[in-house]
């Protein structure tokens, strides 16, 4: 209940599709091409020019539908898996 904003609107769906868009975009920086890299900059460039969902498909992330979501929640939890290991392998569980 500290966190009033929470519960505003709706920021935890802004929250979400940011997060999403954000990894998606990270995952073409540093995996793909000088094309992906270029677009990036092309969106920077467009500024608040366009709407969110046209800006995040102008990256190359398609949020009309449920699959970036999908491949973000899997990176993170991949993430959380590695993060696990290496606990276990340093001996941090007890």
């Amino acid at each position: 209940m500290r966190q009033p904003h929470y519960y505003m609107g709706l920021y935890p769906y802004t929250y979400s599709a940011g997060l999403t868009i954000g990894t998606k975009v990270s995952d073409k920086i540093i995996n793909g091409n000088e094309e992906d890299i270029k677009n990036w900059r092309e969106v920077l460039n467009l500024g608040s020019t366009l709407s969110p969902m046209d800006l995040a498909k102008e990256a190359g992330v398609d949020m009309t539908n449920t699959k970036a979501l999908e491949e973000t929640i899997e990176f993170i939890g991949e993430i959380i898996d590695q993060i696990d290991e290496l606990c276990e392998k340093l001996g941090l569980y007890k």
